[in-house]
């Protein structure tokens, strides 16, 4: 009597590993949501979760705002629009990926006027400070990168300091715990008539040149 060899058993189908997010951005992310400190952006969700980037990136950038054709309907900070095209081309430049970096606004609403966007108020700028101080203790950026004034009003705001874009745009500064490097913002109304993208891609090449040496990948 011959025995029936048994069938090997099959493996169950492997669950995708879901990488979960650290308890205090978890915290940040849902406090951002729940904000409704600014009247006019009230009804917006917080652009600030996951789709900014890793929380262990050495390099982080801070621009104006979510644009309602970009990160305000797309929820991912420059995604959707010219702008979100120009920051690819020149990250790329500079031989980065989304995966390098974290990306953030001074605010994290779309500011309208009109159904337009609009440039953030001084208030809306002091009402999101929090959030970007938040931000810039839990990455533990080695560069900080300004795009455009109102970013640069934000970290100024943080580190009780004066920097102006038309004075000290491309000069690496030194900060208490990052390096500064304020630069023009990526989009086409900057690219047209202050800084031409030929230009702002020789800024984004020294990008990698500022970051002194490699920190541990975070667990």
């Amino acid at each position: 009597m011959k025995l029936k060899k048994a069938k090997p058993k099959k493996s169950p189908p492997r669950t995708p590993r879901i990488k979960k997010i650290a308890p205090e951005f978890d915290a940040l992310f849902q406090a951002a949501a729940k904000c409704k400190l600014c009247p006019r952006m009230a009804d917006q969700l917080a652009v600030l979760g996951p789709g900014n980037g890793p929380r262990n990136a050495k390099i982080l950038f801070i621009a104006e705002a979510p644009g309602r054709f970009g990160a305000g309907r797309t929820g991912i900070p420059f995604s959707g629009d010219k702008s979100g095209e120009n920051f690819e081309t020149l990250l790329a430049h500079a031989g980065l990926t989304r995966k390098d970096v974290f990306i953030t606004n001074a605010v994290l609403c779309n500011p309208l006027k009109d159904g337009n966007n609009s440039r953030p108020t001084s208030a809306e700028i002091k009402n999101c400070s929090g959030f970007l101080r938040s931000t810039i203790d839990l990455i533990r950026p080695r560069l900080v990168v300004t795009l455009g004034g109102v970013a640069l009003d934000a970290v100024n705001r943080l580190l009780q300091t004066r920097y102006q874009l038309k004075a000290d745009a491309l000069r690496p500064v030194t900060a208490p715990d990052f390096i500064l490097l304020p630069l023009y913002h990526p989009s086409p109304r900057v690219a047209n008539w202050k800084r031409p993208l030929r230009l702002q891609k020789r800024d984004f090449a020294k990008i990698p040149k500022l970051i002194p040496g490699k920190r541990p990948e975070a667990v």
